[in-house]
């Protein structure tokens, strides 16, 4: 088949740079950037209301007109706009600042003066600012009363006629400014956070995109699993209904499962190679999905007519039960066997629907590695292997505790789970040495959930890009209601993809 290419930009530190990943990270951490500009504006908001100094303004208006008898309309508009600025210096002087302090009993005037002459009229407007309505208009009448005799001398043949009286202000002319203040700091704080996010999430040194597996892991790719959803449908996603991703679900996507279709085909052919019929799925870190794949990878054995025993051995949060949909269920767990407070008869499940075998467990104990350790492990996985086909074994994260080390020297072969963007590479080369330094071989790594990470990078089954959601996916058909054709042609592909990754292999 076809190889997917899989494109990205190369930084100047030599990475790879994904701006799809990218900007799904931070839609993915949208919450955490509100919350962040939320704080940010709030803040900003209340210190521009603890800093905010109200400022009050009177205002008095001057008729300017020409001493001598024969001024005209036109005189005096040109004397009220040649002696706006002198006024002003006036108003503004050091001898009538000291006047307006002494008659207020201060040692100085606090407040601002300017005039300006009203557009296209003989009016001069003056303004007084000042932090108090009552200092305001004092210091207005203060003006009153002492500006004539500096302006007989400055002004000579002009004259200033009160038309206007000023009046105590009621309401300050500036604002605090605190919803203008917190708007923007919401924004920079939101750009920051933002860009702090997808800083992070490129330094991160974990598995972004498919082309990344065999560069930085130490093992070879055995399937790239995408994202599913979980909830198909607007109820089940408001209502957070229970639900688990199997292949035997009929809503489940049709690419979904043909990706465990071409999975099984390579995990048969690399156990056939070297006897191998405990597998044991595990992953590093929780979360991963390890639980899931282990699930789907039985019951796509089972359809190939193979007897198969699915066993839950992480003792600390066994999932298979909830998976399966046993958690309402009565049943003697693997613990109670290995304890010995219940026989291998009551502990194995014979799933009718599934139709595969089940040992499974409910709750998490303490001395999960003494009982891993036990010689009734070992019996239980002895007997299965002669009885069954396959037998698929689900273990703790490796990074949680020592069991799936243990568990290593049991199973005959690991598949290592490794979620897209989760968990470092080196940690997860750290495990691939440990897993190669066991009994048990390594068959390779299972990429999962993956979203596309480059702007032209579809969704696709397997490691291959042909037969995309887009095309033959849920969206269209659904598993269970796929066009025939488009599944006939699907099988082919699936088993020439097969042999070439047999030919591969063996070479």
């Amino acid at each position: 088949m076809e190889e997917k290419k899989t494109s990205y930009v190369n930084n100047p530190a030599g990475g790879e740079l994904h701006p799809v990943l990218l900007v799904r990270e931070i839609f993915r951490k949208l919450w955490a950037i509100v919350m962040v500009a939320v704080i940010a504006a709030s803040l900003a908001y209340v210190g521009a209301s603890l800093l905010y100094k109200p400022q009050y303004q009177t205002r008095t208006t001057f008729v300017v007109s020409v001493r001598d008898g024969s001024s005209t309309v036109y005189s005096n508009l040109n004397a009220a706009k040649s002696m706006a600025s002198t006024f002003s210096e006036v108003l503004n002087s050091d001898v009538l600042k000291k006047r307006i302090a002494a008659e207020l009993g201060r040692e100085k005037a606090d407040g601002s003066i300017s005039a300006e002459v009203v557009g296209e009229t003989n009016l001069l407007e003056m303004r007084v600012t000042a932090e108090s309505p009552r200092q305001a208009y004092n210091i207005t009448k203060a003006i009153l009363r002492n500006y004539e005799e500096l302006a007989s001398v400055v002004l000579k043949n002009i004259t200033l006629d009160v038309l206007q009286s000023p009046t105590v202000p009621t309401a300050p002319v500036n604002s605090a400014g605190a919803m203008r203040y917190a708007k923007l700091a919401a924004i920079a704080a939101a750009l920051a956070t933002a860009l702090l996010i997808g800083a992070r999430a490129y330094m991160r040194d974990t598995v972004k995109s498919v082309s990344e597996v065999e560069t930085k892991l130490d093992t070879k790719m055995l399937a790239a699993v995408y994202h599913e959803k979980k909830y198909k449908y607007l109820g089940d996603r408001f209502g957070r209904k229970k639900k688990s991703i199997l292949i035997t679900d009929p809503t489940t996507g049709f690419a979904f499962a043909e990706t465990f279709k071409k999975l099984r085909t390579r995990i048969e052919y690399l156990m056939r190679k070297n006897n191998c019929k405990v597998i044991m799925v595990t992953s590093v870190m929780e979360n991963e999905g390890k639980s899931t794949v282990a699930a789907n990878i039985a019951l796509s054995m089972n359809r190939k007519r193979k007897s198969v025993l699915l066993i839950d051995a992480d003792m600390k949060k066994p999932a298979l039960h909830k998976i399966l949909g046993y958690q309402d269920a009565e049943f003697a767990s693997l613990t109670d066997y290995l304890n010995g407070t219940a026989n291998l008869g009551q502990t194995l499940l014979a799933d009718k629907k599934q139709q595969i075998g089940l040992v499974l467990n409910k709750h998490g104990v303490n001395n999960s590695t003494e009982l891993i350790r036990s010689e009734g492990m070992k019996k239980l996985l002895a007997q299965a292997k002669r009885n069954v086909d396959v037998v698929i074994i689900d273990t703790p994260p490796m990074d949680a505790c020592p069991d799936a080390e243990c568990l290593t020297e049991l199973a005959d072969a690991v598949i290592l789970v490794v979620r897209q963007d989760a968990t470092p590479a080196r940690m997860i080369n750290d495990a691939i040495d440990a897993i190669n330094a066991s009994d048990a071989m390594l068959f390779g790594c299972i990429f999962n959930n993956v979203y596309a990470a480059d702007i032209n990078e579809s969704y696709s089954y397997g490691s291959s890009g042909k037969y995309g959601y887009g095309k033959y996916g849920y969206s269209k058909y659904g598993y269970g209601k796929t066009d025939r054709h488009a599944q006939e042609k699907l099988t082919l592909e699936n088993e020439r993809d097969g042999k070439g990754f047999l030919e591969d292999d063996e070479r």
